[in-house]
C-alpha cells in the first residue's frame, strides 16, 4: 500500500516543485 501511495504522490510532488521552481526562476530573471 505504501509503495502504491509513493507511486501516486511522487509525480505530483515533482510536478508541483518543478512548477514552483520555474515560476521562481522566471520572477528572478525579470
Amino acid at each position: 500500500m505504501h509503495e502504491l501511495l509513493t507511486l501516486i504522490v511522487a509525480p505530483c510532488v515533482v510536478g508541483i516543485v518543478t512548477a514552483l521552481f520555474a515560476d521562481w526562476l522566471d520572477r528572478r530573471h525579470r
